[in-house]
């Protein structure tokens, strides 16, 4: 008797697991491998674009709004030719330091820094708001069940009263080289510049469970509702930002380097890169000088 349980209950593990392979092949197999047809050049950037509201927001029945659905992204990214007439800048280091890894807010506040992003609590596995950042002259709020499904971006004003747009970025839950069951891919933060939000994306897991295609930064023309560009892999799981025509932003994992990047914010093509001890956590520029806090080290750049 105890054999025959053991082979039945065998057989539903295995049923399950095979079920829920099948569910995460469909999904792959449905958000495709990005949209056929890219900006050859990087034409499609208009700073003076604002958005039209569409309607009044109300944040109770979010979930009731008719979101955008957004092209997956080529996985193995896709970026523009590099205008070199654009300068973009580079980073010298001034100083770095041990933090105690939980004390951020002190970050802040004794570098007398500006953070984008507002707190927003959410129960967990409740959807709802789990991030929100003024740019761009908007309130944009990343929604989700939990942080990991973070798959949502609502666009308002910063009364929260009108709504300019909602996206849904289903298609980019899972690349196409995705090998374990619950390395999904979520939005992490936004930046707005006229036309365009840049949107950073990927795993919160070893980059080796989405074979290798995680962290990511995508150029999104909101006006065409089109991609505009897509980093290469592993360049993004941080609060990036954006200094003139450079967006300066790291990448890295436990047992994975950990890099910080200048990036051209016109082609989406690194142009400088420089090691650093531990995953960036985020960057925020004050006086020509980037304050990059990492999950163990608190560094500072000069800007040049």
């Amino acid at each position: 008797m105890n054999r025959i349980i053991k082979i039945l209950t065998a057989s539903g593990l295995c049923l399950m697991l095979s079920v829920a392979l099948y569910a995460q092949k469909h999904v792959i197999k449905k958000a495709g491998g990005g949209q056929s047809v890219y900006p050859k050049r990087d034409t499609a950037f208009k700073p003076g674009f604002k958005l039209s509201p569409v309607g009044a927001f109300n944040k109770a029945n979010v979930e009731e709004l008719d979101f955008y659905a957004v092209q997956a992204p080529d996985f193995t990214g896709h970026v523009l030719k590099r205008n070199m007439t654009r300068k973009q800048v580079a980073l010298q280091q001034v100083s770095c330091k041990e933090n105690n890894i939980t004390d951020e807010k002190e970050w802040v506040i004794n570098n007398n820094l500006t953070l984008r992003e507002l707190p927003v609590e959410t129960p967990l596995y409740q959807f709802g708001p789990r991030y929100s950042y003024y740019t761009g002259g908007y309130l944009v709020t990343i929604y989700g069940p939990h942080y990991g499904e973070t798959l949502k971006i609502v666009i308002t004003d910063l009364a929260e009263t009108q709504l300019y747009a909602a996206y849904d970025f289903e298609s980019f839950r899972y690349s196409p080289k995705t090998t374990l069951m619950g390395n999904t891919q979520c939005m992490q933060d936004v930046i707005i510049e006229g036309n365009v939000m840049y949107v950073s994306h990927g795993s919160r897991s070893y980059s080796d469970g989405a074979g290798y295609q995680t962290g990511y930064i995508t150029a999104y023309d909101m006006e065409k509702n089109e991609i505009i560009w897509t980093t290469q892999p592993m360049t993004c799981n941080s609060c990036f930002t954006i200094y003139g025509n450079s967006i300066i932003c790291g990448y890295g994992f436990t047992g994975e380097p950990d890099n910080l990047f200048v990036l051209d914010k016109y082609s989406g093509q690194r142009v400088h890169k420089y090691p650093v001890k531990k995953m960036v956590e985020r960057v925020v520029v004050r006086d020509r000088k980037a304050y990059v806090r990492t999950y163990s080290y608190d560094y500072i750049f000069s800007v040049k």
